[in-house]
């Protein structure tokens, strides 16, 4: 790199230009966006089956079994009925959507055009209020990575790593099949990866796990995909609490907003709202697999192949339980880790994780149960879209003694060569034997690197004294 171009890239890399180079990924969004609304068809899929089922719980029905719509029973929890009953509150608002005649379906206006192009507005600004949140959780890492650079000195250098890792936040802006998933699908997968997201945000950059387990637990209410990422929350909490009882309490928090939530469904009809809203064995359809289209339908459709899939999630799942124990034991002492099976806090410190480890684990927790999912539908890419990047970044761009810039970059091309097989093989309608391999070696290669790299820093310090959130 020529010295005026090395001098200009160093200059930009100062922490003063961390804010205008996320306004410039914020209002790229905006406008790119913005004209995907305006100029790409919207492709009815599920909006309508939402407006059934939401309308028949809006006029008194409480038992799962008879509430659902033109794509089958409704087989999402409470929350799902509320959020979009309040969409379809707005999306009602203007007048002349409740005309008869803009709605032959009879769900009072819900359907007309204007109606649906009202709330493709709401998920515009959804889909920016994600990239806010997302961004923020990079940026947080970014000084972390940063401020850890100056104090090592290692290879590479702060430059080099800082404009790495603006690659992976410009990264997460541009999949187009997201962009569908929240504008031109309206999809609830959207609105729960942003309640989770926020859960992440609260979590890793605030240190409020009261507020964080209440967001979360929202997440799970709207669509429980987000319970993959359970696993790795229950070893945070375990973690910042220290102890079985400050860790049962966080949980219970999670419990109750549930029960809040389904309590007119829980108190008339339990067992009906249980198997329907948490539909553990729901079948699923060879036809929309991303995933696993090269097997043959008689082996997807077997009760043997999902229980060696689920056999291989736990096994990796403990495999990772393992690994993180034994960073714990490195990085903190074996004393200390032992105190998370405490009933009782043995410490007056409070302890406070560090970001990148929060977020680490928890994306980690969540791509473990993508990569041996069942089945994976279009709409499902952005439960882990987001943190793609990051997992790949966080897997190769550490200070290191034995770091080169060769050999991250040369890691680095493979990374974005496998995001970019993602893409496409979530892009690829209807999914191919070619697109579901190249998904699937693509998610091989990045859950190898899981497994075989490091565990970052856990704590940021022990703060004597301080009140935990």
């Amino acid at each position: 790199m020529a010295p005026f171009l090395r001098n200009i890239c160093r200059r930009l890399a100062q922490p003063a230009y961390d804010i205008p180079f996320i306004v410039f990924l914020f209002v790229a969004e905006a406008i790119l966006t913005t004209l995907i609304v305006l100029r790409v068809p919207y492709t009815e899929i599920d909006w309508v089956a939402y407006m059934q089922e939401v309308t028949t719980y809006q006029e008194g029905e409480r038992d799962y079994v008879n509430i659902r719509g033109d794509t089958g029973p409704l087989v999402y929890p409470a929350g799902f009925l509320y959020l979009y009953g309040w969409l379809k509150s707005l999306a009602i608002s203007g007048r002349g959507s409740t005309d008869p005649g803009m709605d032959p379906l009879g769900l009072d206006g819900s359907t007309s055009a204007e109606a649906v192009r009202r709330v493709q507005w709401i998920f515009a600004a959804l889909y920016l209020v994600n990239s806010v949140i997302v961004l923020a959780l990079y940026q947080r890492v970014l000084q972390r990575m940063r401020d850890r650079q100056k104090q090592t000195q290692q290879s590479p250098s702060t430059t080099v790593i800082v404009w790495y890792w603006r690659i992976a936040m410009g990264l997460t802006c541009l999949s187009k099949r997201v962009h569908s998933i929240f504008v031109l699908r309206l999809f609830n997968d959207a609105p729960a990866m942003i309640l989770l997201h926020l859960s992440i945000y609260l979590f890793a950059c605030c240190d409020a796990w009261t507020m964080g387990c209440v967001a979360f637990s929202l997440a799970v209410s709207v669509k429980m995909n987000v319970l993959l990422f359970a696993p790795g929350l229950l070893l945070l909490l375990l973690q910042k609490n220290q102890s079985l009882f400050g860790t049962m309490k966080h949980l219970s928090i999670c419990a109750l907003v549930q029960l809040a939530l389904g309590w007119p469904f829980l108190s008339t009809h339990p067992i009906s709202y249980i198997k329907k809203a948490f539909e553990f064995d729901r079948v699923f359809f060879f036809k929309w697999t991303v995933n696993w289209k090269f097997l043959p339908e008689e082996l997807f459709v077997s009760k043997p192949w999902a229980l060696l899939l689920l056999v291989c999630h736990l096994g990796a799942l403990s495999f990772i339980a393992r690994k993180w124990w034994k960073a714990s034991i490195g990085q903190r002492g074996e004393a200390k880790t032992q105190e998370w099976w405490s009933w009782t806090k043995n410490s007056e410190s409070n302890l406070q994780l560090s970001p990148e480890y929060i977020m680490y684990t928890m994306f980690v927790s969540n791509y473990i149960g993508i990569a041996f999912a069942r089945t994976l539908h279009y709409q499902f890419y952005c439960w882990y879209f987001h943190s793609l990047p990051m997992l790949h970044w966080m897997t190769t761009v550490r200070p290191s003694s034995s770091n080169t810039i060769a050999r991250i970059s040369f890691y680095l091309t493979m990374s974005i060569i496998t995001l970019f097989g993602v893409e496409y093989a979530f892009n690829i309608f209807p999914a191919t034997e070619k697109s579901s391999m190249i998904l699937q070696l693509s998610h091989v290669f990045l859950l190898v690197k899981i497994l075989q790299s490091g565990v970052p820093s856990i704590a940021v310090e022990d703060s004597g004294n301080k009140k935990s959130q």
